[in-house]
């Protein structure tokens, strides 16, 4: 009976040792996960794997629009992942007709990069920008160009295909009017037909239609254009008109102000002109005869008064 007992007894401790040991054990068994997710320590004889090496071009951008004749700036950033700094070449792929530049972003001013130093992982890297324009004295027709940008380092590279859409530069409409002379007087006769020219010129890019022609005088003044209408001007594109300008026939000699107006349907200009009037040689002998018809009367009539 006492051996039973003693069994017993061996059995519950066993048994309730089993029980604590279990809590406990699974106590540090969680505890063992917690600390894994926050640190994980190598065996002593292995290092870390390498990490692979990778660059990437990134903008937000890649498409932009504008007139023909715009210069397009694009905006990127180079995202590289390696254990150690390289220095990547800049290689740029033109549509023909244009030329492209990198530039340090708000650095236009300064001289184009070609290549640049890159830290891997940074957490801000570098700006860029590529500059694309057309070639001076291009203007491109409206349509889609293309710039293709590829950072390289040995093997290690990276590109990216940017494009301009170029659209129609909407038409602008002015028209110019001088003198052929460049002078803004001239002398005229009364009585007669005096021609003086002037030219008129597109200085716009739209075609200027119906071209008509007025003036403004003083009453009595006779003033005509040869030719009287230009149907239409292309855009840089010139042509004279005569104007012959008529004073009445006694008009006194002197200063006179016209003003000519050239007018199309979608622009106009004008120009004022002094004119200096001149009696013509007729009136002007017969004005002198008079003046000595005059002068020699009162001679004639001083002598008759002397002998008295």
């Amino acid at each position: 009976m006492k051996r039973f007992k003693k069994v017993h007894y061996l059995l519950c401790l066993t048994l309730l040792s089993g029980i604590l040991g279990g809590l406990f054990g699974s106590q540090v068994v969680f505890a063992a996960q917690e600390n894994s997710s926050s640190s994980f320590l190598l065996p002593p004889n292995q290092t870390e794997p390498p990490v692979e090496e990778e660059v990437e071009i990134i903008t937000s951008f890649p498409v932009l629009s504008g007139e023909s004749g715009t210069s397009f700036s694009f905006e990127f950033q180079i995202y590289y992942q390696s254990s150690e700094p390289k220095i990547f070449e800049f290689s740029l792929t033109p549509s023909p007709g244009w030329e492209a530049t990198v530039k340090r972003q708000f650095k236009e001013n300064e001289p184009s990069v070609v290549a640049a130093m890159e830290i891997p992982g940074s957490e801000y890297p570098s700006k860029y920008m590529v500059k694309f324009n057309p070639l001076p004295g291009n203007l491109p027709e409206p349509g889609d160009y293309f710039v293709t940008l590829e950072v390289a380092s040995g093997n290690l590279k990276d590109s990216i295909k940017l494009k301009a859409v170029v659209t129609e530069v909407p038409p602008t409409y002015k028209l110019g009017v001088v003198t052929t002379t460049g002078r803004l007087d001239t002398s005229a006769k009364a009585g007669e037909d005096n021609t003086t020219s002037i030219k008129l010129t597109n200085l716009g890019n739209g075609i200027i239609k119906d071209i008509a022609f007025s003036s403004i005088k003083s009453e009595g003044w006779g003033i005509t254009f040869s030719p009287d209408k230009i149907e239409s001007l292309e855009p840089s594109q010139s042509q004279e008109v005569d104007v012959v300008i008529t004073p009445p026939d006694r008009t006194i000699a002197g200063d006179y102000r016209v003003s000519l107006t050239a007018r199309g349907a979608e622009a106009s200009d004008s120009i004022a002109l002094r004119i200096r009037v001149q009696t013509p040689t007729m009136w002007g002998g017969v004005g002198i005869g008079i003046i000595a018809g005059v002068v020699a009367g009162l001679v004639v009539l001083f002598r008759r008064l002397s002998r008295r």
